[in-house]
């Protein structure tokens, strides 16, 4: 289980590193990384803090929630969610 947590997280960090031209390639990237860290606190800690385990929970689901109006903000301002949109000022 730990494998494959270390694997979501540098599969992650590649999407984000990678030549990303959607910013919804780059939040999934984010959201594999933050999946792999809550999977290798929670194999590691099991039952010991589950407390910890549900803060980080909180925690994704408020960042998934900014993302996603991040997401239609820029998608109503620019028409599309290219990054390379975002470079350049329309005002």
């Amino acid at each position: 289980m730990l494998l494959f947590s270390f694997f979501i997280f540098i599969f992650g960090v590649i999407l984000i590193c990678g030549r990303s031209i959607h910013l919804v390639t780059i939040f999934l990237g984010i959201e594999f990384s933050a999946l792999g860290i809550f999977s290798v606190v929670g194999s590691l800690s099991a039952y010991n803090r589950l407390f910890v385990l549900l803060v980080i929970i909180c925690i994704r689901v408020s960042e998934a929630a900014i993302i996603l109006s991040l997401m239609v903000i820029i998608t109503r301002m620019y028409g599309n969610d290219r990054c390379l949109n975002l470079m350049t000022d329309k005002s």
